[in-house]
């Protein structure tokens, strides 16, 4: 980062800049908009584990009232004058949980009453009744292995995995894109030199004519075509001058960060000419790309979290079949009502281990005096489930349309690989026989310009060796760019571009 500040710094000092393809890379990484957008979608998928994991939050309820009741009696052991009159204060506390163990749920209650009576034989009045109540369900079928909520984590989970590498892929594509612009700017800067030192030898040439025609050794027939090499000349420096603009102004935008970004109104001059030669063979890049592109890490996520998909809708085509273990626990404690000799040698009074308070009786509760243990099964067998078996053979043909996608990007990968290699191999031989063919055109120019000065040639022979020349040069700067897109087409098929250019992602 420090390397970058320095860069940008000097960038906003001078009007030209050399800049070489590893500070290209960089300035495109810590500045173009794209990286944050990408980051953004990718950071996003933290969050959607976090909501996942919100089914298993613990829920705690709390729930009270009062209610009071007037009941007929028919009986007077149950209420004086044919009327039973009660009244009900109601405190419960409530809590539930889906754990993420083979699709477990636990339920606890605690609820207490506190009731009041008319009824004259109730031994405890008022007196409160407490009823504490621990459940776990057990599935042992339909979704024992996965339900809908540890499937959502999973995906979610799988999903951040490949969103990272989405943006693995995307930063890819962007490195991709500004090693592109920097070499067609680098053959475009080429094409220019090019272009100027042909202008600069059609200049000479006419100033040599127009000398001659002075002279009275050369007519002024001859003179025209001097001036139409030299104009012809021009034009092409003119264009390579429009062609260097373009290709700067795109290589510009893949680096600014803002519309306004001092890099706009500099000169870049690329530093580097060309690529280097690549570290491995055709092979080893191919098995490279394979292991380690981003493209296919995030098919090969996507493919984790459609098999995830695959497992929940073939646990929910299994029966239903559910364990239900639970363990309640009472305590009764009331003010003691005293029966007198209502039924004589019968004693109905309140026993004295229930007479007090609510502390009483979460006394008893708590030591587990009056407990219940209770196991129970329920079973659902549909006798046919088509919805579950569409959904499940849906999910099956997803998966495999994943799969074929991951084999089919690995095809193009190693396709692509092989094609660029060649591509790069006969770039390589082609840079070699256009570099001596400049050579030799030079030395023929050099010698026809030697002649035509000493008025042992005309115009006609010196302009076509001009052409020559030119032809030359363009030619070679062709193969110089044909081989460093090569390079870069490489470099992101197989993912060397993280190891060459030492690109970390955050």
């Amino acid at each position: 980062m420090h390397c970058l500040i320095l860069l940008l710094a000097a960038l906003s000092l001078s009007a030209e800049t050399r800049l070489t393809l590893r500070e290209a890379v960089q300035m495109a990484l810590a500045n173009n908009p794209e990286v944050l957008a990408e980051r953004s979608q990718r950071d996003s998928a933290s969050p959607a584990i976090t909501a996942a994991r919100g089914a298993f939050d613990p829920v705690l309820g709390l729930r009270g009232g009062w209610r009071q009741t007037a009941t007929p009696a028919s009986s007077i052991l149950q209420g004086v004058n044919g009327r039973l009159d009660e009244r009900f204060w109601t405190q419960a506390v409530e809590a539930r949980q889906r754990l993420p163990w083979w699709g477990m749920r636990w339920e606890s209650s605690l609820e207490n009453q506190r009731i009041a009576t008319s009824n004259p034989f109730t031994s405890l009045n008022p007196y409160y009744q407490l009823l504490q109540r621990n459940a776990l369900v057990i599935p042992l079928a339909r979704f024992r292995k996965t339900d809908e909520f540890r499937t959502e984590l999973k995906v979610r989970q799988r999903e951040k995995k490949a969103l990272q590498h989405d943006f693995a892929a995307r930063m890819l594509e962007l490195v991709h894109r500004v090693e592109a612009a920097y070499w067609n700017l680098a053959a475009a800067a080429e094409a220019l030199a090019a272009a100027r030192a042909a202008e600069q030898a059609a200049a000479e040439s006419l100033a040599s004519s127009e000398r001659l025609v002075r002279e009275g050794e050369m007519s002024q027939a001859d003179l025209a075509g001097a001036l139409g090499q030299h104009r012809r000349a021009q034009e092409a420096r003119a264009s390579a001058e429009g062609a260097r603009r373009e290709a700067e102004a795109l290589l510009k935008s893949l680096l600014a960060s803002t519309a306004t970004d001092p890099l706009w109104p500099q000169t870049l001059i690329p530093a580097d000419r060309e690529a280097g030669q690549p570290g491995m063979d055709a092979a080893a890049l191919t098995s490279l790309a394979l292991e380690t592109h981003p493209e296919l890490a995030a098919l090969s996520a996507r493919l984790e979290m459609q098999e995830q998909q695959v497992q929940l809708a073939a646990s929910a085509a299994a029966p239903q079949i559910d364990l239900t273990l639970s363990h309640t626990r009472q305590g009764l404690a009331g003010r003691s009502v005293p029966q007198g000799d209502l039924f004589p040698g019968l004693n109905l009074d309140a026993p004295p281990q229930l007479v007090g308070n609510l502390g009483r009786a979460l006394s008893q509760a708590a030591r587990n005096r009056f407990p219940s243990y209770e196991v129970g099964l329920a079973i659902e067998l549909p006798l046919r489930n088509r919805t579950a078996e569409g959904r499940l053979a849906q999910q099956r043909l997803l998966a495999k349309r994943v799969e074929a996608l991951r084999r089919q990007a690995g095809i193009q990968l190693a396709s692509g690989i092989t094609q660029n290699w060649a591509r790069l191999d006969a770039s390589r031989q082609r840079m070699v026989l256009t570099r001596e063919a400049v050579t030799y055109s030079e030395e023929r120019l050099a010698s026809e310009f030697r002649l035509f000065r000493e008025g042992q040639s005309n115009n006609l022979n010196l302009n076509t060796r001009q052409n020559e020349l030119a032809q030359s040069r363009q030619l070679l700067v062709e193969a110089q760019r044909n081989y460093n897109l090569a390079a870069a087409d490489l470099r992101r098929l197989s993912a060397s571009c993280f190891r060459d250019f030492e690109i970390t992602l955050e």
